[in-house]
């Protein structure tokens, strides 16, 4: 139904539009607009087919002008910093069929073992807000920033579809739509659909353990002579998951094997989380010269967290998993909500090779607890920040440049950034203090209370690399060595009982130093044959280690096969791809606070994770055919990515999509 209601909105779009609609034509300034005309229009006429002498039919060899390349985006950031480069469409059927949001990501995040849920990287990142934040953060990768959404620039309409049938249930479905309404001006839409069924006693097909719902709407527009530009968008995404709180073991049986029987069960049965997102962005720019223009961005951010569990409305309610009740609440419903206002305003120019700008941002924070009162905090929950940064780029060559920026929140808190880079080699480094987020600071739900005056925590990062080519080689190794003060985590404290689970953060009371030691390569042989490689060395010390555990070893490879036949109509490759991470106390995971907590009772076993994969593209159209995790059919278990939470099982993912440009 979703997919008729968009292939439907996409008609009117083009039927609404078809009155206006003109073919632009001619090749692309350095603005990556095409060069308008006093008409406001471009003046050159659509290319027509040729038509055969006599008669209405077109010519069957007439060939298709509007296509990928026709058709060409950017992204915010790459105009607020000067460097506006456009790009065409990709139309490549490299790691197409990874599809799953972890192989997407390099195999560098956790999650509960099916598409969609709760996820968090293996290795510790700084939030990229310095002040206050709600520190919900698990669903993050089904949230496109707003910065992050394409700014299109097309000659003809431009449609793409895509759905992807996974084995038992598991669908992802996407479509995305963009126009020019003329050379200056575009606007158009994105859609993705989550419905992935549960994968641990699920009763019959739409027992959902996954339902996702995530769309924009997007638009820009340039003035005739170029000086002012303006874009806006609009996000939403509705995220629920329906949480099982990992695999229930058997006192009497707690092999592994346990994990993979055909009637295992779950340890929760009616919990859930929902996550809603929406955010209104709009930038703008006015241009003097080259040498002075000012922009401004502003945006109203909404995030609202829920967790329910409607099993029972006793006051014991799955007490053996949770722990302890702390507020006695019918029903079951802990909520967090924060809203966030900004604007930013600045100055920015090209001085011959040296970009500047300078900016103040103003941001508006009002987090909402359900069961706390403002007056209860020692700290506010409702107040304005202000910010000061700049930005430097020597250079304006993407592949070559020297970089700095920083950033000052009132009070104390900071970001500071360097790199210098070019086409073999790179170096950064980056230091920030920031604020711990409000659920590291205060919660009060069904089961949990804390209040915590923490500090704010100091992060420092150094790090290098090269990128050498040496024929068919390729050979990227890199070094970078992380060190965190005061870091804030959540934990498993020592209950007093084993089965029950008390998890809180905490405050580590030393230093954390993490070295990542990063190698790539990939080869090319026999012309048809790709082989890449990554493995990745982690080593955490310090006086507070604990509060961090990583792998020691984490490996990707792929090697496949590809070809382009009947003379360029068919493209294909076929392949494996491989992952393994070392044995490890991967953290693990809380429903009822929706974190991801360290602990060291639970490890995490070491194994091999193989996928067969077959894509193919046929002109316009892309598919692929996945076998996921073989060697669970070989060894008759698989694999936990979280403590508890089985991995994906061997299964059989197909997916298809195709662009229009008409």
């Amino acid at each position: 139904m979703r997919i008729k209601l968009l292939i439907l909105l996409v008609l009117i779009g083009n039927f609404a539009l078809g009155q206006r609609k003109r073919v632009i034509s001619g090749d692309f300034n350095t603005q990556g607009r095409p060069p308008a005309t006093t008409g406001g229009i471009n003046s050159s006429p659509a290319p027509k087919a040729e038509r055969k002498e006599g008669s209405s039919i077109l010519d069957d060899s007439t060939k298709q002008v509007y296509g990928p390349k026709t058709t060409q985006y950017t992204l915010e950031k790459n105009i607020k910093y000067n460097n506006e480069k456009w790009n065409v469409l990709d139309t490549s059927i490299t790691d197409f069929h990874k599809h799953q949001f972890i192989a997407k990501e390099r195999n560098l995040y956790q999650n509960l073992g099916n598409i969609g849920t709760p996820i968090s990287p293996i290795y510790p990142q700084s939030p990229d807000i310095i002040g206050g934040r709600s520190g919900f953060n698990i669903y993050d990768l089904y949230f496109q920033d707003p910065e992050e959404i394409k700014i299109y620039n097309t000659k003809s309409p431009y449609s793409k579809f895509g759905i992807i049938w996974g084995g038992q249930g598991r669908s992802v479905t996407e479509a995305q739509y963009t126009r020019n309404i003329d050379e200056r001006s575009n606007f158009g839409f994105n859609y993705r659909g989550l419905l992935i069924d549960k994968q641990i006693e699920r009763e019959r097909r739409g027992d959902r353990n996954v339902l996702g719902t995530y769309y924009n709407v997007h638009g820009n527009y340039r003035t005739k002579n170029g000086k002012y530009f303006v874009s806006g968008n609009f996000s939403r995404n509705n995220h629920e998951v329906s949480e099982y709180g990992g695999i229930l073991i058997d006192p009497e049986d707690s092999t592994f094997r346990t994990f993979f029987k055909e009637n295992r069960q779950a340890n929760l049965q009616d919990a859930e989380t929902r996550e809603l997102r929406t955010n209104y962005h709009l930038y703008q720019q006015y241009k003097l010269n080259d040498q002075v223009q000012f922009f401004h961005s502003h945006d109203r951010y909404k995030q609202l967290n829920d967790f329910t569990n409607t099993a029972t409305q006793g006051v014991e309610t799955n007490a053996d998993f949770f722990g302890p009740v702390a507020l006695d609440t019918i029903p079951i419903k802990d909520r967090s909500k924060i809203i966030h206002r900004q604007h930013e305003v600045g100055v920015k120019g090209d001085i011959g090779k040296t970009f500047y700008s300078f900016y103040y941002r103003g941001r508006e924070v009002n987090m909402d607890f359900k069961y706390i009162d403002e007056g209860e905090l020692d700290y506010g929950t409702y107040y304005m920040e202000h910010y000061g940064g700049f930005n430097l780029r020597f250079g304006n060559d993407s592949l070559s440049y020297i970089s700095v920026g920083g950033e000052y929140l009132s009070g104390e808190n900071y970001k500071l950034d360097a790199e210098i880079r070019n086409k073999w080699f790179y170096a950064s480094g980056n230091s920030s203090r920031y604020l711990p987020s409000y659920v590291q600071r205060a919660y009060l739900s069904r089961h949990n209370n804390w209040r915590n005056d923490f500090e704010s925590t100091i992060n420092t990062k150094l790090e290098s690399g090269l990128n050498l080519n040496y024929k068919e080689l390729n050979f990227s190794p890199s070094v970078s060595y992380n060190l965190i003060t005061d870091y804030v985590y959540f934990q498993k404290i020592d209950p007093e009982f084993d089965s029950i689970r008390n998890i809180q953060p905490q405050q580590a009371g030393g230093d954390i130093s993490i070295i990542k030691a990063d190698v790539k390569a990939s080869y090319t042989f026999f012309k048809r044959f790709v082989l890449k490689g990554q493995v990745i060395y982690g080593n955490v010390s310090g006086s507070s280690a604990s509060a961090v555990n990583v792998p020691d070893f984490l490996v990707n490879a792929q090697l496949f096969y590809t070809n382009i036949l009947y003379d360029g109509n068919l493209e294909m490759q076929l392949g494996v791809d491989y992952h393994q991470r070392s044995a490890y106390f991967a953290n693990g995971y809380d429903p009822s606070t929706m974190q991801y907590y360290v602990q060291d009772d639970f490890e995490v076993n070491s194994y091999p994770l193989i996928d067969v994969f077959f894509n193919i593209k046929i002109n316009r159209g892309r598919a692929f055919l996945k076998v996921n995790n073989v060697v669970e059919r070989i060894r008759g278990t698989g694999y936990l990515i979280t403590p508890y939470y089985p991995g994906q099982e061997t299964i059989v993912d197909f997916g298809i999509d195709w662009m229009l440009f008409d």
